[in-house]
């Protein structure tokens, strides 16, 4: 097995641990934190493919994982300013979907 492969198998699992971590915490957690934990795994997956060469590297995914890493901690202090940014990031992923459809 090649390093870079290894590195891909360790971040997959990393990754796969992570998702399976989260869905329990998420059974006793508040509600709202079910959504940080999901944007935490844009966040991860982003860099995840970004590290193993699993895609050509995206702009757009780039931006939203800078943008959601910025933002994230507003759910500790400021809730509505929270759900406001997923607002916003829903909109600029709808936004992207249709530009990518035009083309």
């Amino acid at each position: 097995m090649t390093p870079q492969r290894k590195d891909a198998d360790e971040a997959t699992f990393e990754f796969a641990t992570f998702l399976a971590t989260s869905a329990r915490g998420c059974i006793e957690e508040p509600a709202l934190y079910g959504s940080l934990r999901l944007l935490d795994a844009l966040s991860r997956f982003v860099e995840f493919c970004r590290e193993t060469g699993l895609h050509t590297p995206d702009p757009f995914l780039e931006q939203a994982k800078k943008i959601v890493d910025e933002n994230s901690d507003l759910i500790m202090s400021d809730p509505e300013r929270f759900k406001q940014f997923t607002d916003g990031l829903v909109r600029n992923f709808a936004r992207e979907i249709k530009r990518r459809a035009a083309r």
